[in-house]
C-alpha cells in the first residue's frame, strides 16, 4: 500500500511551499493518517534530494527506512505508562539542542500530543519558545482542545480532513477486494481506520454490537452481561461507544427527513425505529450523555468504566427501550 496516500499531497505542497515553521501541529479524527503524514514530511526534510518528494534512496531516506536515522525523534507515552511524562521530555531536550549527527536538521515527532502529562508540556513549550537552530517538530492530536493554548499559540496549525469515499475506496483496493464498503461507511471516510477495521476482523466485531445494541433497545435484561463484556475489551470501547452516537445521529437525521436521511446500512432498522418512535429532545440529550462518555474514554481518564458504562445503558433503555415508547 502507498506510504503517502494521495490525499496527503495537498498537505505537503503547503509546507513546501514557503519557508517552513518550526513547529506544526497537525489535527483531526483519528484514523485519517496523520501520523503517516508526519512520516512522510520527516522524509521530506531529511532527505538529501532537496526536491518536493524524498528520494528513498540516499543515506538519510535508509536510514529512516530502517528506523535508525539519529536526527528522527520520536516522543510517545512509554507502554505502561498513561502520558508522555516530564523525564521523557527532559531526556529528548538533551539531544534537541546537540549538534545534528548527519549535519543537516532534527525532527522532533509528537504524536497524540493530547497525552502529555502538565509538567511535560510546559517542559515542551519552553524548547518551542526558543528551539534549536533546523530542528522541526512535527505534531499530531486526535483531541485539538485538550492541547494548551500556549502550546497551539506557538504551532502552525494543520486540520487535516476526511478524503472523499473516492479516494479511501482507490486507497484500499490497492490491498483489499471484500467489505470495502462497509468499512468505508463504519469509518465515516476515515481510512486508516477503515483498514484497521478489515485487518483486525473489526467487521465482525460491528455484527455483535448491532445485535447487543438491539437486545439493549428491546428488553434491558442483559445490560450487565453486556457491559462486563465490552469492559474486558478497553481497545475496542471507545470504538462502540462511537458507533452508538452514530446511531443517535443517524436516527435524528430519520426525524428530520424521513425516508431522505442517509443512515448506516447495517443498523438501518435500529435507527429508523428510534427516529420513528423517539422523542427528539431524548435522542439529542442521550446523544450528548454518549459523546462525552466517550470523551472520557478516549482520554483515558481514572473512571470506574463498569458503572459508567451501565449508567448509560440504562439510560438508553429507560430513554429509548420498547417498554418505554
Amino acid at each position: 500500500m502507498n506510504n503517502l496516500p494521495k490525499w496527503h499531497s495537498k498537505y505537503i505542497e503547503l509546507i513546501s511551499r514557503g519557508s517552513m515553521h518550526h513547529a506544526y501541529l497537525f489535527f483531526g479524527r483519528e484514523g485519517i493518517g496523520k501520523e503517516v503524514l508526519i512520516n512522510s514530511i520527516s522524509n521530506l526534510i531529511l532527505c538529501e534530494n532537496n526536491k518536493p518528494v524524498s528520494c528513498g534512496k540516499c543515506q538519510n531516506c535508509s536510514l529512516i527506512l530502517s528506523r535508525n536515522h539519529p536526527d528522527l525523534h520520536t516522543l510517545s507515552k512509554e507502554e505502561t505508562k498513561k502520558n508522555i511524562s516530564i523525564s521523557q521530555v527532559l531526556d529528548l531536550k538533551k539531544r534537541v539542542y546537540e549538534s545534528s549527527f548527519l549535519g543537516k536538521n532534527k525532527i522532533i515527532s509528537i504524536p497524540n500530543l493530547e497525552t502529555m502529562s502538565r509538567d511535560a508540556s510546559d517542559a515542551i513549550l519552553k524548547i518551542l519558545e526558543e528551539p534549536p537552530n533546523n530542528t522541526y517538530f512535527l505534531m499530531s492530536s486526535n483531541l485539538i482542545h485538550l492541547i494548551p493554548t500556549t502550546i497551539r499559540s506557538r504551532s502552525s496549525e494543520i486540520e487535516i480532513t476526511h478524503p472523499s469515499v473516492k479516494e479511501c475506496r482507490d486507497w484500499l483496493s490497492e490491498s483489499y477486494t471484500e467489505n470495502l464498503d462497509l468499512a468505508i461507511e463504519l469509518s465515516d471516510n476515515r481510512p486508516f481506520f477503515a483498514k484497521n477495521l478489515l485487518d483486525l476482523n473489526l467487521l465482525d466485531l460491528r455484527s455483535n454490537f448491532i445485535k447487543e445494541i438491539s437486545g439493549i433497545i428491546k428488553s434491558g435484561k442483559d445490560i450487565i452481561n453486556i457491559s462486563d463484556k465490552w469492559n474486558k475489551d478497553l481497545e475496542t470501547l471507545p470504538l462502540k461507544i462511537e458507533w452508538m452516537s452514530f446511531i443517535l445521529i443517524d436516527a435524528i437525521k430519520h426525524q428530520a427527513v424521513k425516508e431522505k436521511a442517509k443512515v448506516m446500512s447495517d443498523s438501518e432498522n435500529i435507527t429508523r425505529f428510534l427516529g420513528e418512535k423517539s422523542d427528539i429532545y431524548k435522542l439529542h440529550e442521550l446523544l450528548s450523555q454518549t459523546n462525552e462518555l466517550w470523551n472520557l474514554f478516549s482520554s483515558d481518564t481514572n473512571l470506574r468504566k463498569e458503572y459508567q458504562l451501565q449508567s448509560l445503558f440504562i439510560a438508553w433503555e429507560r430513554e429509548l427501550g420498547i417498554s418505554s415508547l
